[in-house]
């Protein structure tokens, strides 16, 4: 009889151990955190805020534009001085004033560039007459506005770009991104400049909604002169229609 006893306590002992034990392995694996997944987050680069800003001026579709020129070579005949302007990029197109030399004259020369024609009203004449860029030896001012070869075309050519000082410009909180281009870059925007040329690009583009502000272009755009163009940028996305005059 108390033999029977203790043999069935043994057999219970041999069951209870293990679940003890298996209760025991849940309790500390209940003790440990689970894992949480490292999250990995990195702050935007100067090129990936570039590459913003130009889906934000693509997609406006439209824009105006004034352009700047310093240090111009005064003993040139024919150049670019200034432009003011509004167009549109699909297709490229553009109408305002552009101010040049034109045969060595001076003059505000109302424009109109549309469909691959460029239209102007020279001094003295009564109205726009249809002319082409390289009779008068200017660049196309549509080409300006074009996706692939304008000023949108910068942000994607920019090279070395870094971060520079952010400052306020009235209402507006802008941050500076410098970097560089390649002389093509500028010959494809303005058919000037040096091919062989590194050019220095300083951006100003608006925090929050990532708009180009201003373009500045510094470097050798015509011979033995260092010269800089900036182009300021506003107006997103307002309507703009060009047509041939």
């Amino acid at each position: 009889m108390n033999r029977n006893r203790h043999t069935r306590r043994a057999r219970i002992g041999a069951l209870v151990i293990p679940v003890v034990g298996l209760l025991g392995l849940g309790a500390c694996s209940d003790d440990e955190p689970d894992e949480v997944p490292t999250e990995t987050t990195q702050a935007p680069t100067a090129q990936d805020r570039l590459e913003q800003a130009r889906e934000v001026l693509t997609e406006a579709g439209s824009v105006h534009l004034t352009m700047v020129g310093e240090n111009l070579p005064e003993e040139l005949d024919a150049y670019v001085i200034s432009a003011d302007g509004s167009g549109t990029m699909e297709p490229p197109a553009f109408e305002g004033t552009i101010t040049a030399k034109v045969a060595g004259i001076q003059a505000d020369v109302p424009t109109v560039a549309v469909d691959d024609q460029l239209y102007v009203q020279l001094p003295f004449t009564p109205g726009y007459i249809s002319t082409s860029p390289e009779a008068l030896n200017v660049p196309d001012p549509a080409q300006l506005f074009d996706v692939d070869a304008g000023v949108v075309s910068l942000l994607s050519k920019t090279e070395d770009a870094e971060f520079g000082e952010q400052s306020r410009e009235g209402r507006e909180i802008v941050q500076e991104v410098t970097g560089t281009l390649p002389g093509q870059a500028i010959i494809d925007l303005l058919s000037v400049g040096d091919e062989e040329a590194t050019f220095v690009v300083s951006y100003a583009l608006v925090e929050e909604d990532w708009q180009v502000r201003t373009v500045t272009l510094t470097g050798p755009f015509y011979p033995q002169a260092e010269s800089t163009y900036t182009v300021t940028l506003d107006q997103y996305g307002e309507r703009v229609t060009v047509t041939a005059p």
